[in-house]
């Protein structure tokens, strides 16, 4: 409640003069100060442009998105949407490039000089970004992870992985890997579309209760996505204001 007293406080505020969803990426990353003159105003006064104005195929979303574009797709929080999204519907897959890089860092060595070690779910060791407190946020997700009943520890026993600079499968887009913000949950419990034989089909085993955990703590799931990952969670507090 306390979350979302602040957000209705901060949004009360001028973050410039854009729209809405500007403002929530003011309020939700440190490095941004402002929108202006349809640009994003970082903290540092360096500017990215914030909407292009063009109305984009969705493959055009995928590879050409500006930062305005990463709101195409609402992101359904909760219970609010889980099972099988509609065609394309892929929230939080739309990401602008330039924007992460400004976030974690522009290159390789820049984002591994911000990584850390933490332990991670009954006893893994994982690298994560410490940019914007995510390793904090991700050791916080642990312990409630760890508390869950037994049933629930099989789908991070193991790690699929975290921080990993690399092109996304197929793609020449930076995977959210790359800046230390996404993780993978246990390969074997998961699915990915990229895998599936024949036929789409949306597939998932992973339990709710897992899901509401990590977007509690600004966590999106790829089972949200038309192109489901269900073992991918990455930090994108802005989709859940």
């Amino acid at each position: 409640m306390r979350r979302y007293l602040l957000y209705f406080a901060l949004s009360l505020l001028a973050f410039g003069e854009c729209d809405d969803n500007a403002d929530r990426l003011a309020i939700s990353y440190p490095q941004v100060s402002h929108c202006q003159n349809n640009h994003i105003v970082f903290t540092d006064g360096s500017r990215l442009l914030y909407d292009d104005g063009r109305k984009k195929s969705f493959k055009e979303l995928l590879n050409d998105a500006d930062i305005e574009d990463m709101f195409h797709y609402y992101y359904p929080r909760g219970k609010e949407s889980y099972g099988a999204p509609a065609k394309n519907y892929d929230p939080g897959r739309i990401r602008n490039e330039a924007f992460m890089r400004k976030i974690y860092g522009n290159s390789a060595s820049l984002t591994r000089a911000k990584l850390t070690t933490i332990p991670f779910a009954n006893g893994k060791r994982i690298k994560v970004t410490t940019t914007n407190g995510i390793d904090k946020k991700l050791r916080a997700i642990s312990k409630e992870l760890e508390a869950l009943p037994a049933k629930y520890h099989k789908y991070y026993a193991q790690i699929g992985g975290t921080y990993n600079w690399r092109k996304i499968a197929g793609t020449n887009r930076l995977s959210s890997h790359s800046f230390g913000s996404a993780i993978d949950l246990n390969v074997k419990y998961s699915a990915y579309w990229r895998w599936a034989k024949g036929a789409y089909r949306y597939q998932n085993q992973i339990p709710h209760k897992i899901v509401e955990i990590f977007e509690k703590h600004g966590f999106i799931w790829g089972g949200k996505w038309y192109h489901y990952d269900t073992m991918h969670f990455e930090y994108r507090p802005e989709l859940l204001r």
